[in-house]
């Protein structure tokens, strides 16, 4: 049987600004951490959206950018230079872009991707340790719907201490859907305010093979998408 273990690490509620890093709990099979978390706040039909990862970022660490649009027709997204696409998955009116980007020593520390047409759009950043800087992402999946509860599905992974993130994003907060976060994930970023909300959740794994589905029981009335992308752990 898999054993998932916890990353500990406190939600971040900091809206346009670096956070402090993470109280992450060392990944005790070697695979990667989260160190930091950055996000910026919604911009009103903007072209374009900074992500700025913060002074403290080193060579060789990799940073994650989920990069978020709501409404009108799928634009076409450009990344900034040396940036790779993880997924890029759509509903009607809530799109979740996911990239990667292994750090060098002389990288400016925002990058900013463009929209072809004006869209809605926030995003947010994080930071990893010890994640494999040439390819990180073993393996990713979606699922997206329109109505009910918002949960990933499961995916096989194929390398031992995989670090699990789940990204989940919602064109409507329920309420807001303020959600009950699984005992052995830790809620990274929680974007929980109505009306486009949107969280990442990290876990990893003790050995490959099956991860978990996560599900936020609170029933959403329109769009959403969650993604479980798995990231490599480095060489130490």
């Amino acid at each position: 049987m898999i054993r998932y273990a916890l990353v500990a690490a406190a939600a971040v509620f900091a809206v346009g600004c670096n956070s402090s890093p993470l109280q992450t709990a060392d990944n005790t099979v070697g695979g990667a951490n989260v160190v930091s978390s950055a996000e910026t706040p919604m911009a009103k039909g903007a072209t374009s959206l900074s992500l700025d990862w913060g002074a403290k970022a080193q060579a060789g660490q990799v940073a994650i950018a989920d990069v978020l649009s709501y409404g009108g027709s799928k634009t076409t997204i450009s990344a900034p230079a040396g940036w790779q696409p993880i997924r890029d998955d759509s509903t009607p009116t809530t799109r979740q872009s996911l990239y990667w980007h292994a750090i060098q020593a002389n990288d400016a520390r925002t990058a900013t991707w463009t929209f072809s047409e004006p869209v809605d759009a926030q995003g947010a950043i994080l930071l990893l340790d010890n994640a494999a800087a040439a390819a990180p992402v073993d393996m990713s999946n979606v699922k997206t719907g329109n109505g009910g509860t918002v949960h990933s599905d499961s995916m096989t992974t194929t390398a031992d201490g995989d670090l699990i993130l789940i990204f989940k994003a919602t064109d409507f907060g329920n309420a807001p859907l303020q959600p009950q976060i699984p005992g052995d994930m830790s809620a990274v970023v929680a974007q929980g305010k109505a009306p486009l909300e949107y969280w990442i959740l990290a876990t990893w794994q003790s050995q490959n093979g099956a991860t978990e589905e996560t599900e936020f029981s609170f029933p959403q009335l329109f769009n959403w998408t969650a993604a479980q992308v798995a990231i490599k752990h480095g060489s130490h």
